[in-house]
């Protein structure tokens, strides 16, 4: 059912035109270490800054569980529904990464959570070739969805195709979950509240992850060790797909862009074109 879950999630949410680009906002440290090191930090869902925004799925989930099971016309589909729903309430603890982007480059939020003092960078990957890209290491590339009724759409959608397989084959409690996990870990990443639509965010998603995945990893938090994946960003080949760098509102504008382009050199980049913020300068708090 996975594929043809991903398959609806192209046709439903994928743009018909969708953006050259797509952008990483990000700090000085941020793009000394993306661009050294040819990886992103994909962080774990639980982790991120606005923690709650993952549960969203779940709470829809649970309404309309909570609506079917109280009109359901025969016990047998009750009982399922019962079950579908408790096995939503333990597995709150996935191991899923995500990296988000934004269609916009210049964005006034988003320089003013990464660019403040004027130590932010927005780098534009190519989103044709960044998906490519994914896809060899398992991970996804999605819009954001923030319809509340597209919401409703793609949850409902996904209810009905559990009760599918659910009902035509005898699966273990083990099964259903596993099934369950994987692909609420497909959707719930991607729903936000519709007052964040001004950020046009895409997400990198990651498949269900372990511990013992490759490439998994842990970084120094404010509160506690933040697990994370490396996510390459060149392909097979060794290309990356990096077109164009945001200097972020400076008070040295001619002295960051120098400086980047001199970075870039270093780590042959040259071709990289290098743009400015037009949002003027300020400390924001």
């Amino acid at each position: 059912m996975f594929d043809q879950f991903e398959k609806h999630l192209y046709q439903t949410v994928f743009p018909t035109r969708p953006p050259e680009n797509i952008f990483h906002f990000t700090t000085q440290s941020g793009i000394l270490g993306i661009i050294s090191s040819r990886e992103m930090w994909a962080t774990q869902v639980h982790f991120l800054n606005d923690k709650h925004e993952i549960f969203l799925t779940f709470q829809l989930l649970e309404k309309q569980l909570k609506r079917r099971i109280g009109s359901a016309q025969t016990p047998a589909l009750r009982s399922l529904l019962v079950d579908i729903r408790k096995h939503l309430k333990n597995i709150d603890q996935r191991h899923i990464c995500i990296a988000s982007f934004c269609e916009k480059g210049d964005l006034l939020s988003q320089w003013r959570g990464y660019g403040n003092q004027g130590k932010g960078y927005a780098i534009g990957f190519n989103l044709s070739e960044l998906r490519k890209i994914a896809k060899q290491q398992h991970f996804v590339l999605w819009p954001c969805v923030y319809s509340v009724s597209l919401q409703l759409e793609l949850v409902n959608y996904l209810i009905d195709n559990w009760l599918r397989e659910f009902c035509d084959n005898k699966l273990s409690h083990e099964k259903m979950r596993k099934i369950i996990d994987i692909s609420t870990g497909q959707l719930a990443p991607i729903l936000k509240d519709e007052s964040f639509s001004e950020e046009v965010e895409w997400r990198l998603v990651s498949s269900v992850l372990t511990s013992k995945s490759p490439g998994f990893a842990f970084r120094e938090g404010q509160y506690s060790l933040i697990p994370y994946y490396k996510f390459a960003i060149t392909n097979q080949s060794g290309n990356d797909c990096i077109k164009s760098i945001i200097v972020g509102p400076s008070p040295h504008h001619e002295l960051a862009r120098n400086s980047l382009t001199t970075f870039l050199n270093t780590q042959k980049l040259s071709r990289v074109e290098i743009k400015s913020s037009k949002i003027p300068f300020r400390h924001w708090k």
